[in-house]
């Protein structure tokens, strides 16, 4: 017996499609009932009205407050009107909230409308190519963990809750030449062993562009670590280059001439210190 597609499967889920071979089909096949109530769990979770969010406390705008260095003009939380509003329930979890009551959601089906599991024939399911959640679907998916991730590491590292990384060494860049500019470098280490170096500078006139060098003592050896754009830059040291051995932060000027080696010509300077 043919199977159905998986596009076919995805319009039966979202009812979309009404041809009567096709629902014929899902009645007499076990495999394309699961995968279709598989399916239509998908899209009953998507289509489920998300539970009533409760607004942070003002703890919360006081951190980022703090964190952001706002003025006095915006320390009032922002949110405590719909606070106000806001009634006092508990947050849904499962298929509970925390008061305890159960919480409304849709009633288990297995795609024939009897409600239950459905009970499939597993040698045959294995013997037969797996189907998968489709693209569509899979993508959203992804896409909402990704957004949601991104959304807790920005919030984890605003509000401090992520662990401040460990200063290994600094130094004051003194203007060289003509410069008048200043700055400063760090070499810290976060909580997962990475190193970097955080270069910081006054705002400098260059011909080209501004490059970020380590230097040897004798300034005989040097190691690039790449453009820096602005007047503030992070670069992600490599796990074997020893700072010891290149203490010497460097920023030059580098004309636009596709010369990869030093121009001699340097902005700021300073030696690193643990």
């Amino acid at each position: 017996m043919a199977h159905l597609s998986e596009e076919t499967l995805t319009l039966l889920a979202l009812g979309e499609t009404l041809d009567p071979q096709h629902l014929e089909h899902v009645d007499a096949c076990t495999d394309c009932a699961a995968e279709l109530a598989s399916l239509q769990r998908v899209v009953r979770a998507g289509r489920a009205e998300a539970p009533a969010l409760t607004a942070p406390g003002p703890a919360v705008w006081a951190a980022i407050h703090t964190e952001l260095g706002l003025s006095d003009a915006v320390v009032a939380d922002p949110l405590a009107d719909s606070r106000d509003d806001v009634p006092d329930a508990g947050v849904r979890r499962g298929t509970e909230d925390v008061g305890g009551e159960p919480a409304a959601g849709p009633p288990t089906d297995d795609g024939a409308g009897r409600g239950g599991a459905t009970v499939v024939d597993l040698a045959s399911r294995r013997n037969r190519p797996r189907r998968g959640v489709p693209y569509p679907l899979a993508a959203a998916a992804a896409a909402a963990a990704l957004l949601v991730g991104g959304v807790s590491v920005w919030g984890a590292q605003r509000l401090g809750l992520e662990p401040e990384p460990t200063v290994l060494a600094s130094a004051e860049l003194e203007p060289l030449a003509d410069y008048t500019a200043r700055g400063s470098a760090e070499v810290d280490e976060r909580p997962d062993g990475t190193r970097r170096l955080v270069v910081r500078t006054d705002p400098a006139d260059v011909d080209g562009f501004k490059e970020v060098w380590l230097l040897a003592p004798d300034a005989q050896r040097m190691v690039s670590l790449g453009v820096m754009a602005g007047d503030e830059a992070v670069f992600v040291l490599p796990e074997n280059l020893d700072v010891g051995e290149f203490p010497v932060v460097d920023v030059s000027n580098e004309p636009i001439d596709g010369d990869p080696t030093h121009s001699g010509d340097s902005i700021v300077r300073g030696v690193l210190e643990a």
